[in-house]
């Protein structure tokens, strides 16, 4: 308004006014788990903007807003609520009032949460080691104060009632620790320990599942679910794991004879598992077994030991120290030692030796060594009838009640050279010279050599005396021909030839003959000159005592060497010769010199000549012819050697004047004439059909007037040899040993001796020895048999008279019988007949009659009539329960024998019928 007028106008006053407190929020309390409301009020204008923040750490300071879309804490109207507080609300807490006007308005204020003792974890385990110490804890977070107690399975724990039990309390601004102390941990320790905390507002507790962990206990129930050779199979049962899972079990084995330090093994199981194999054990052995539980804190102590014996198997190597040995030319000693001791498997009962042809690819042939019990040490085996100087694959295996072992590498051999099965081929002789022979032959074919020909014998001898060993000569060579040298001359020689090897001396070829060349003559071995008359005189000689060949002439050499009074001899004149043809019989050789001067002295020699010229002469002889003839005998000492049944002359020829007497003695006894033996014009003796009386001394005397003069022979006669003795030496299973001795008697060398012999009911065999052969075995006879032996001896005349029989036997008997319980095995429906139980006698075995019948029949069934001798014979098909007859004939060459024996079958379930 004014004097002018005046106007009105209208304006809205605001007052702005900074906040103040309505409702100024103040610390609060609430119980836990209930809804808390904090109011906080400003008014001012505008109207303040009220806010909360939470202080981010346990003490005033910095705040910070909620997280929004927490439906737990809202602010509404500047009232802070809190859903279902918890202690984890507990803290300060900033309400701020602001309108733009002033400062604005705040107030701290602490929010406590009262509630019960808490913990943050219910369960938990803890872990410890038997024996160490342990402590179990647990914190309680809430209003103090706050008491702690501890439960061990539900009941209260008292310190004071084990002294290894401690407990000890902290307190802490949340709440309050306890400690339990244990000092020792005893299994006893594993338990369900409980911490009670209790305050105003309530209690909570917590659980601590205490495990005492220590190794675990012994496995038990160890046993044996299966075996075999070479694996077991174990079962056992879990023993206490110690509260530590089982890891792994250990089976822990060993040989018996071993300590468990150094000698053991390992097998190892999971520990989830009670079953577990060993797979590499050694058959028939013995074995200690025990077993350990393990886990992570350790092993427990070994279960107790089992022992078990594995099963027997074939043995898994071969024998071992094999060697050969060419023991003869028809046998191989084979020599070796048991396999390796961890390779027996079992017991070894014996061994089989094979052997074959090293070039044959036939299978072995295999003998068998058996014994009661190994020993370990070396065997051996004679493998007999093999083939001479041949290669032969051995092998030897083992083996054991349930087979044979792998066989030994084979070693090859060879028997031992033999003698050469043949002879030289074509052998043939040559003459050369008077002394000289050329053999020459082929060598054997190979196959039959039985070994290395190392050279070549000739057996050479004059073939007139070829039955007398003493007077042949051996050459050896190693080449196809020799040369014989310094023979004897004019000799007809007979020829062998054989090959050798290291064996000794192979078969003699066929004897082959060949004379030396003739050469000169000896000289005359004597010569005489006897006075015939006035005018004539007698020259006698003897052939020469080798004359080298046929004398075709002698020459008698006369000459006059001086008066017949003169002593001297003059030898100047040149001789006058004449030629003499010997007779057919070289008898009586001699010269009439006639128409010779009764006043000179006369010197006589003769000399022999064959186709090649002539020989030495003979001495020379001084005579004169004269008046006076006294009785003289041309014919000179002699030997003379004729054959049994021919006729003889004894030569006697004579001179004198007047004509002699001529006497003949006969062993000293003057003869008187017969068919047999009469006296000839020419003064010999003439026998006729001579016989061994007639061999001796026979004499010549002649007589006359003038003189007397005798000459001697000596007359044998060859005939047959007497009867030998033959004695009985020794005698085996198979052979006779016989001692031959001839007659005293013969005259003439026996060239050898014939033996007979048979078996009874048998038939004559021979066999021819040589003379020398003083002893003879005859071999490969029957075992146990009787024998009759006759021995005849030959010489160049003929076979003699046989010896007196000799009767007698090879050793040896008929098979022995068995007892029932060692030869006998009974079963349901048949029956084993152990046929090695039957003695043999000493003889070998030849076959067994098997028979048998009921004993309620009379009639026997014959089951078998040759079943060979060894091994086991089975008796099958027979009802079980029942009592039979067996009846068994064994045969060897010593005769046979029968066995009769009672039995009952078993009955089907192995039993004894009590009928």
């Amino acid at each position: 308004t004014n004097r002018a007028g005046h106007t009105t106008h209208s304006a809205t006053l605001l007052i702005n006014v900074p906040p103040r407190w309505i409702l100024e929020p103040t610390d609060k309390a609430f119980a836990q788990g209930s809804d808390a409301a904090v109011e906080c009020k400003a008014d001012g204008f505008p109207k303040p903007s009220v806010t909360w923040k939470r202080a981010t750490g346990v003490a005033p300071g910095d705040y910070k807003d909620f997280k929004p879309n927490n439906p737990d804490i809202k602010v509404e109207e500047g009232t802070l609520m809190i859903n279902n507080i918890q202690k984890n609300n507990e803290g300060y807490y900033l309400c701020e009032a602001v309108n733009g006007i002033g400062s604005g308005l705040s107030a701290v204020i602490l929010i406590s949460v009262q509630a019960p003792p808490q913990f943050d974890i219910k369960l938990r385990n803890q872990t410890s080691r038997r024996g160490d110490p342990a402590v179990l804890q647990c914190e309680a977070k809430g209003e103090k104060p706050i008491g702690i107690l501890w439960n061990i399975n539900n009941k209260r724990l008292e310190p004071k009632g084990d002294a290894r039990y401690t407990i000890r309390e902290e307190i802490l601004p949340t709440g309050v620790i306890s400690d339990l102390s244990i000092k020792r941990t005893d299994r006893s320790d594993t338990a369900l320990f409980t911490c009670v905390a209790t305050n105003a507002f309530g209690s909570d507790d917590t659980s601590i599942n205490m495990i005492v962990q220590e190794i675990p206990e012994v496995p038990y129930g160890l046993k044996v679910l299966d075996k075999s050779g070479r694996t077991v199979q174990l079962s056992w049962v879990a023993p206490y794991d110690g509260n530590t899972p089982i890891t792994r079990y250990v089976i822990e084995y060993k040989q018996s004879k071993l300590a468990w330090e150094g000698g053991m093994e390992r097998v190892l199981a999971p520990g989830d598992q009670t079953e577990a194999g060993i797979f590499t054990l050694k058959p028939a052995t013995t074995y200690h077994i025990r077993i350990v539980a393990e886990n992570e804190i350790g092993s427990s102590e070994p279960s107790d030991t089992v022992t078990i014996i594995t099963a027997e198997e074939a043995p898994s190597g071969p024998p071992t120290s094999i060697r050969v040995d060419g023991s003869d030319q028809h046998s191989l000693r084979v020599f070796w030692k048991p396999p390796a001791r961890s390779d027996w498997n079992g017991e070894i009962l014996g061994y089989y030796v094979g052997y074959k042809l090293a070039s044959s690819d036939k299978p072995y042939l295999f003998e068998t060594v058996e014994f009661v019990r190994e020993e370990g040490k070396e065997h051996h085996l004679e493998v007999t009838n093999l083939k001479t100087y041949t290669q032969y694959s051995i092998v030897v295996q083992a083996f054991n009640k349930v087979g044979a072992g792998p066989m030994s590498e084979d070693i090859k051999a060879y028997t031992a050279e033999g003698t050469p099965e043949q002879p030289p081929h074509d052998t043939t002789c040559t003459t050369l010279t008077a002394q000289t022979i050329r053999v020459s032959w082929t060598s054997p074919p190979l196959s039959s050599a039985n070994g290395i020909i190392k050279g070549y014998k000739v057996i050479y001898g004059p073939s007139d005396s070829w039955y007398d060993e003493s007077t042949k000569d051996t050459k050896i060579t190693a080449s196809s021909e020799t040369i014989l040298h310094v023979l004897k001359k004019y000799t007809n020689y007979t020829m062998q030839v054989l090959a050798y090897t290291s064996g000794g001396d192979g078969v003699r070829s066929n004897p082959i003959h060949c004379q030396t060349e003739q050469d000169v003559p000896e000289a005359p071995v004597a010569i005489k000159a006897l006075v015939m008359s006035t005018t004539s005189i007698l020259v006698s000689w003897k052939p020469p005592q080798e004359p080298n060949g046929i004398v075709e002439l002698y020459t008698v050499y006369v000459r006059e060497v001086g008066l017949a009074e003169a002593e001297e001899v003059i030898s100047e004149s040149t001789p006058k010769t004449q030629k003499i043809a010997p007779n057919i019989k070289n008898q009586n050789l001699s010269f009439q010199a006639k128409d010779l001067d009764n006043k000179l002295k006369y010197e006589f020699w003769v000399t022999a000549s064959t186709n090649i010229g002539e020989g030495q002469a003979s001495k020379s002889v001084v005579m004169a012819p004269s008046a006076r003839v006294p009785a003289k005998i041309a014919s000179f000492d002699d030997t003379f050697v004729t054959t049994y049944k021919e006729d003889v002359t004894l030569p006697c020829l004579t001179v004198g004047v007047p004509q002699p007497v001529i006497t003949w003695k006969i062993k000293g006894i003057i003869f008187g004439s017969s068919e047999h033996i009469r006296q000839q014009p020419d003064g010999s003796l003439f026998l006729r059909d001579v016989t061994r009386t007639d061999a001796g001394e026979y004499s010549c005397h002649v007589e006359n007037s003038f003189g007397q003069d005798s000459v001697t022979h000596q007359l044998i006669v060859n005939s047959p040899p007497r009867s030998p003795q033959v004695t009985l030496t020794s005698t085996t299973t198979n052979s006779l040993t016989v001692k031959i001795k001839p007659s005293t008697d013969d005259s003439e060398p026996i060239h050898g001796y014939t033996i007979h012999y048979k078996p009874d009911f048998g038939n004559w065999e021979t066999v021819q020895i040589d003379s020398q052969t003083q002893k003879y075995t005859l071999e490969n006879l029957l075992c146990g048999t009787r024998y009759q032996v006759q021995v005849t001896a030959y010489n160049s005349i003929g076979t003699g008279d046989p010896s007196d029989n000799l009767n007698t036997r090879t050793r040896g008997d008929k098979p022995g019988i068995p007892s029932a319980d060692k030869f006998i095995e009974v079963l349901s429906n048949n029956v084993v007949l152990h046929l090695d139980a039957w003695s043999d006698g000493s003889c070998p075995m030849l076959y067994f009659v098997i028979e048998q019948k009921k004993k309620t029949s009379n009639e026997w069934i014959q089951v078998a009539n040759s079943v060979k001798p060894r091994g086991n014979f089975l008796l099958s098909e027979l009802d079980p329960a029942v009592w039979y007859h067996l009846r068994v004939t064994a045969h060897n060459n010593a005769g046979t024998n029968v066995a009769e024996y009672e039995f009952a079958t078993l009955t089907l379930t192995g039993g004894y019928n009590s009928l």
